[in-house]
């Protein structure tokens, strides 16, 4: 849900913008003298547009709310310890910000810390919002690994035509079927997902949702160690295996996280609700006509948070 994170724009352009809408002054804050004019908050709002001066202005206030109610929640320092951690591991503050703004223009170290200090906000939102049982982890989730033989597109050249890519598939699965105690090892020398070929085809747990439907409704149907027979995609050719999940309780949390994001996708009116909830608590006025309606009408919507 981008339209409620981390503001990009400057904080103290930001601050003085959310000042603006807050006031109602039409000439606004001066923001810079020169022999030549001034720059006023006021001349910034025309140059930007209503609609992301109103995403900014929602962006902060929800950051403030989101901090006053979860503040006791969040451990702010641990999470910028964590990203310290991440910067040495990638080689130093110059190397780890090249990655960052490789991802996004503008990227900064500090940015990035906030970025995940408001995401670890949005979490507990979250975790208020939409309850997950271990039941539920239980029937959505499920440990697997397959290998599959690429059939050849135009995305992606490397696989076989759809004649010989069947053909293969058949006489892998023979090899798997006679050798089930071997999958990983076949995986590793036949599976064209090079993300998984590694670890002997192995995905970890797969949450409903998350792959194509051909592929989760034959999973999700296997019982433990079972292998399934070929499972065509848009893809290729699949040999599926259910994996034991003997380490369910101890990946339970982060499954429960996957879980609650799988539902939101599936119904995104949950955290608008909960923003809208959020709004009223915190007895939040616009005192510009035009923020309000951008906010209603662009951002607390369900097209609005799915971009």
């Amino acid at each position: 849900m981008n339209k409620f994170k981390t503001a990009v724009l400057p904080a103290v352009l930001s601050v003085s913008v959310l000042g603006l809408a807050a006031c109602g002054n039409n000439e606004g804050e001066t923001l810079i003298t020169s022999k030549a004019g001034d720059v006023s908050s006021a001349n910034v709002i025309d140059q930007m547009g209503k609609d992301e001066v109103a995403q900014t202005a929602f962006q902060i206030l929800m950051t403030d709310i989101l901090k006053d109610k979860y503040g006791k929640k969040v451990d702010e320092d641990k999470i910028k310890k964590d990203v310290d951690a991440e910067v040495k591991k990638y080689g130093g503050e110059k190397q780890f910000e090249s990655i960052l703004q490789q991802q996004q223009a503008g990227m900064t170290i500090s940015k990035y810390k906030e970025s995940r200090i408001n995401d670890a906000y949005q979490t507990e939102l979250m975790k208020d919002t939409v309850k997950v049982s271990d039941n539920e982890v239980k029937k959505n989730a499920k440990k697997g690994s397959h290998i599959l033989i690429k059939i050849k597109s135009e995305t992606d050249p490397s696989g076989l035509t759809a004649t010989k890519a069947k053909e293969k598939a058949e006489n892998v699965l023979k090899e798997v079927k006679a050798n089930p105690d071997d999958f990983a090892k076949i995986a590793k020398k036949e599976s064209g997902d090079t993300g998984s070929k590694a670890n002997g085809g192995s995905l970890g747990y797969v949450v409903k949702g998350q792959t194509v439907e051909a592929f989760e409704k034959a999973l999700f149907k296997l019982d433990e160690n079972e292998i399934s027979g070929l499972v065509k995609s848009d893809y290729g050719y699949h040999i599926i295996k259910a994996d034991k999940q003997d380490d369910f309780n101890k990946q339970k949390d982060s499954l429960k996280e996957k879980v609650r994001q799988a539902k939101i996708q599936e119904n995104p009116k949950l955290m608008i609700d909960a923003y809208k909830k959020l709004l009223k608590d915190y007895d939040v006025d616009y005192k510009d006509k035009d923020i309000k309606k951008v906010v209603d009408e662009q951002i607390l919507t369900t097209q609005g948070a799915q971009q």
